[in-house]
């Protein structure tokens, strides 16, 4: 069909109409089970619905969904202009709020409504508006040229049938149309005409000079009751003459009565635990849980049969007829689980109609536990004299009866104190640990076991004893740093649960060397961080151990050694070393480090007066190059207070070395001096110099 349209100068751009009209797809479902999910909207409005200003300009539209009988919702924002917003999913519950934010940057007017796509397809109320732009054109009031020639117009379009349930809040079939123009801009005004009740509202479309010069549009409605009739599109001029009619699309509703009676069904048995595998020295509760629903409000009765022949009778109303599942639940209690291989529960419906399931099966399986074998593997024979510093490891055999398979077993060492560690074991398996000593000592531990319920077994206690004996050396030595990390806690290490990093060392000095003497050491780090340095009083020839310890709830990777500065310069092997935390490996620093922390200095140092007083401290921070992340530092005091953690960035292009200032430090009385220093923290670790100060309060 061809029409040719022609009109005065007045007239806005000419166009061309093809609708393509069709019923959505999936619309042919299969008939609603009796416990359906249901959709239902409300409050379904466009802020402002009507704007008149400067552009561009802002349209908020919102509504309310309300979805029962699943777990998650599908939806998307359709508009009238055809196009349709992305598809989203949000979490299933009452009153949903849903929201589209979308800008105007001309005149434009129309309408935009959710479609829910599952748990079942429905369509929202449409929410209309408008938006004129002031000094600029709305969009379906542009002009073409006086001289634009007529354009053309035709439609075709297709229907389809639906048969099945028509409960509330009804069953929605949606119509599918396409709107093309032979050119754009355009402007298009059609409406909606369906046989039973006539023509629908007008709508507007418009196609930009950058739009394609198709458009698909939608429409939809509800049937309560079986329907049949025809659908199609019509092209309006501006005064609301029909200039194109798209092809007639039949559509068809046969609506199937509900069931007479209500039904309820059983299914989803289970129980937890399914296995039991461990101790059988205190009681232990099954539980079984299954899935009831009901076809429409209604009263169910239910029964649990427990394999042992016991019966629980069970009620539960359904009340609201958008809520027809419960999940209900039986705990049963093994007294004595040392004398139950297993059981079985099944759930049958005793009204309304007859349903069942099950049983499910729990099965129990004892175990038990002993140790033997406790003992030092090395370094043997005990008690050991020689070189230090050596690895002491000890080992305690643990055997599982009772399975047929690995066992879950958890323990720990008493001695300093370890995490709680967990492991699998089938039949026996010696557990180990190392301790490292660096000098003489005479220690003892023991492990302790449990199986999953059951108490801790402790195991014998282990002794060793270590006395450090090394060949005469000829000049003073240091050795290698042994490192040692430890957690209070098992699990990751966290700010309340870090690792603890020990580095230790031995100083050894030679027969001939005149004593006492005392020596001046140092920590360092490869990536120049450093420690204070510090003294040890050396009474006569042999080792003597000197040891470093820091907290990290931050993974960290690194090489350390010992710096002897008198009375003569030494200096260790670097040991390297990795603490992992929360699985994380540490990233590597491919910036500056600190290099110095100076000018340390508190004013007042000392004072005497009206007490709280304020404190400045200040330091300077030099670095090696521009780093990557802040530094990261805090001031330390012998009182146990210290400062908050701040940072300072040194960025590409600055100043390599800094002044910080710890102003906000209202201090009270000390009872004596208190000593202090600035420590570096990110990227590596570097102190200052000790200061200290006074309050005296009058």
């Amino acid at each position: 069909m061809c029409i040719y349209m022609f009109s005065g100068s007045w007239w806005r751009p000419a166009l061309t109409a093809v609708a393509a009209l069709s019923l959505s797809a999936g619309l042919l479902a299969a008939p609603a089970q009796a416990a359906a999910p249901s959709v239902g909207f409300g409050g379904v409005q466009a802020s402002p619905s009507r704007y008149t200003g400067p552009c561009p300009a802002a349209v908020v539209f919102s509504a309310t969904v309300t979805v029962k009988g699943a777990a998650r919702v599908k939806y998307r924002w359709v508009r009238g202009d055809g196009t349709k917003g992305p598809v989203r999913t949000v979490k299933a519950g009452t009153g949903i709020r849903l929201q589209d934010r979308r800008t105007f940057s001309r005149g434009a007017r129309g309408w935009q409504a959710v479609q829910v796509l599952s748990p079942r397809k429905l369509t929202s109320k449409r929410a209309y508006f408008s938006v004129t732009c002031e000094g600029s054109p709305v969009v379906n009031t542009h002009r073409p040229p006086a001289d634009t020639p007529a354009p053309r117009a035709s439609a075709e379009v297709t229907g389809d049938v639906y048969s099945g349930p028509c409960a509330a809040p009804g069953r929605s079939l949606s119509f599918r149309g396409t709107i093309r123009v032979s050119r754009v801009p355009a402007a298009v005004s059609y409406r909606w005409v369906d046989s039973d009740g006539g023509p629908l509202g007008k709508e507007d479309l418009w196609f930009s000079a950058k739009d394609a010069p198709r458009r698909e549009v939608t429409a939809s409605r509800t049937f309560l009751a079986s329907q049949s009739g025809t659908r199609w599109i019509e092209i309006l001029s501006p005064s609301g003459k029909v200039l194109a009619t798209s092809d007639r699309a039949p559509y068809s509703v046969t609506c199937t009565p509900p069931p007479a009676r209500p039904t309820a069904s059983v299914t989803n048995l289970k129980v937890d635990p399914a296995v039991f595998q461990g101790a059988c020295t205190a009681p232990r509760t099954f539980t079984f849980t299954a899935d009831i629903a009901a076809s429409k409000p209604t009263t169910v009765t239910y029964e649990w049969l427990r394999s042992d022949g016991t019966k629980v009778p069970g009620k539960w109303e359904f009340k609201d007829p958008k809520d027809l599942t419960k999940t209900v639940s039986l705990g049963w209690q093994v007294a004595d689980p040392s004398k139950v291989t297993g059981g079985s529960a099944s759930i049958r419906i005793t009204s309304p109609g007859r349903s069942e399931a099950g049983p499910a099966r729990f099965t129990i399986t004892c175990l038990s536990l002993a140790l033997s074998e406790e003992k030092v593997v090395s370094p043997l024979p005990q008690p050991y004299t020689g070189p230090c510093p050596v690895t002491v490891r000890t080992s305690v055999k643990v055997t599982v009866t009772g399975g047929s398979g690995p066992a879950p077993v958890e323990y720990y060492w008493r001695y300093p104190g370890t995490g709680i560690q967990r492991t699998d074991i089938s039949g026996t398996t010696a557990l180990t640990r190392d301790w490292p000593e660096g000098s003489n000592t005479s220690s003892t531990t023991n492990l302790l076991v449990r199986l999953p319920g059951g108490p801790w077994i402790e195991s014998r206690r282990i002794g060793w004893s270590i006395t450090c004996k090394a060949a005469e050396p000829d000049t003073m030595t240091v050795s290698k740093p042994v490192i040692t990390t430890w957690k209070r806690d098992g699990g990751e290490c966290t700010i309340k649960n870090p690792y603890q990093v020990t580095a230790a060392s031995l100083i050894t000095a030679p027969k001939g060397m005149s004593f006492p003497f005392d020596v001046t050491y140092q920590w360092r780090w490869a990536d120049g961080g450093y420690w204070h340095k510090e003294n040890v009083k050396i009474t006569g020839p042999g080792t003597h151990r000197v040891s470093h310890s820091w907290g990290t709830f931050r993974s960290q990777t690194g090489k350390i050694f010992v710096n002897v500065l008198t009375p003569t310069a030494l200096k260790s092997e670097a040991t390297e070393y990795a603490v992992t935390c929360d699985g994380k490996p540490p990233v590597p620093n491919t910036g500056g480090t600190v290099v110095s922390v100076t000018d340390a200095k508190i004013t007042p140092s000392s004072y005497t007066g009206t007490c709280p007083v304020n404190l400045k401290a200040v330091a300077t921070i030099t670095v090696s190059a521009p780093t990557t992340e802040p530094v990261e530092y805090a001031w330390v005091f012998d009182n146990g207070r210290s400062s908050p953690t701040d940072q300072v960035d040194f960025p590409a292009g600055g100043p390599l070395t800094k002044t910080v200032v710890w102003d906000q430090w209202r201090a009270i009385e000390s009872s004596g001096p208190v000593t202090g220093y600035l420590q570096t923290r990110i990227p590596n670790t570097a102190v200052s110099l000790p200061v200290t100060y006074s309050v005296t309060c009058t």
